[in-house]
């Protein structure tokens, strides 16, 4: 079988989560299937496609044909990068180069992922090839051209509106979570696609990492982007109000906007350490060496890794009620909490303090368990369920059972 899979960027080429996870996606893929990768590159339109093979895909980078690469790390002003966004609702060469590119590869089935710098438009030229589309929701970029859709409403409904009417062409749509599923179909796209949640793959081995269980004070930790909508200021106020004999140690891992403001308000007590953006195999030993996380955003995530993450090193979390969230998280009933509360935080900072030795061990054990459901081969168990079931009857592919279905 061959499969080609879009998305916006591509290793080495990374800016966030989405771009891990397709990677992790194509390279499962590759150990069963023919998996080729287009993606858009920094060159220029005369300097052509550029292919490579990176851990068994074949990569093709496309020139970006638009404004300014997306890679590029070089800050725009917001006029021009307004206008990058709007040449994503229909650039007509892109999507001839797409239709190029398809038509030498000839594939059985398209899986986009994360479309800026394409833009939804493309779907027209799978579709003119007859060939089968599935697409991932990683973000909400088809229903705003910024992070979250209610920054700009009046954008966000154009966006909408435009991926709308491209989505009737898709054949699957996959959420990463029912969360961000739920918020495209109720905004109309993909009426007449089948519709899954399969939830990324998040590397890393499973093992518990040792702890003293009997110990008291705690050690808390926080892994990630340290911004308002992060919800890492509320954490902070709800530490600092409890005692050392209830909190030993708070570990803020991560950089951005509100870093030197927090540790600086933080300076007179020594319990906490802003050790800042850190190396993936330094957060695990980080996780590991932490009694209880919290993962407090505030926005609407997609996906929740981080837990997944912490879970797989035996370090339980405490998260929000929002987004993506819950369907990451082992037991919600106790281990969620609302959004922008110190007081919540609080509450459950004490309720995990009260827990004797032999529940956090059993917690521990649960987690360890909850986080199988999220490896590779579960993915790939997923795909091939979905592929087999959007492909034409008839196509020479085994059916395995079906995981995650969403009414």
């Amino acid at each position: 079988m061959k499969i080609v899979i879009i998305n916006s960027l591509y290793t080495p080429h990374i800016i966030g989560g989405a771009e891990i996870s397709t990677q992790i996606l194509a390279e499962t893929l590759a150990s069963v299937a023919d998996v080729h990768v287009l993606t858009l590159g920094g060159q220029r339109r005369d300097e052509g496609v550029r292919e490579e093979r990176i851990g068994g895909v074949t990569v093709h980078r496309l020139p970006h044909g638009s404004l300014y690469w997306i890679g590029d790390p070089q800050r725009r002003g917001v006029l021009r990068r307004t206008a990058r966004r709007l040449t994503d609702l229909y650039n007509p060469r892109q999507i001839e180069a797409v239709r190029e590119r398809l038509e030498r590869i000839r594939p059985d089935l398209v899986h986009t992922q994360n479309l800026s710098g394409f833009g939804a438009a493309i779907w027209t030229a799978a579709d003119s090839l007859g060939v089968p589309i599935v697409h991932t929701l990683r973000d909400y970029s088809l229903l705003s051209p910024v992070s979250s859709p209610l920054r700009n409403p009046a954008l966000a409904r154009l966006y909408a509106l435009s991926s709308s009417a491209f989505s009737r062409r898709v054949s699957a749509v996959v959420g990463i979570s029912s969360h961000i599923l739920k918020r495209h179909t109720d905004a109309g796209l993909f009426p007449d696609a089948a519709r899954r949640v399969i939830p990324n793959a998040v590397e890393g081995g499973i093992a518990a990492s040792a702890k003293d269980f009997e110990r008291r004070p705690l050690r808390i930790g926080c892994f990630g982007r340290v911004e308002p909508e992060k919800g890492v200021r509320e954490l902070v106020e709800a530490a600092l109000s409890l005692p050392a004999d209830i909190v030993e140690r708070i570990v803020i891992a991560g950089d951005g906007s509100l870093r030197a403001k927090l540790a600086e308000s933080c300076r007179h007590d020594a319990r906490f350490h802003f050790p800042g953006k850190v190396k993936p195999a330094e957060v695990r030993r980080l996780m590991g060496e932490t009694d209880v996380n919290f993962v407090p955003s505030i926005w609407e995530e997609p996906f929740g890794r981080v837990i997944i993450e912490s879970y797989q090193v035996g370090t339980p979390v405490y998260a929000t009620d929002v987004g993506g969230i819950p369907d990451a998280v082992w037991d919600p009933e106790e281990f969620l909490f609302p959004p922008g509360s110190a007081a919540a935080i609080r509450a459950k900072i004490l309720s995990f303090h009260s827990l004797t030795g032999a529940d956090k061990r059993r917690i521990q054990a649960a987690c360890l368990a909850h986080c199988r459901g999220f490896t590779q081969a579960a993915l790939l168990d997923r795909h091939l369920d979905l592929y087999a079931r959007t492909l034409p009857a008839g196509s020479d592919f085994a059916v395995t059972a079906p995981i995650g279905q969403v009414q």
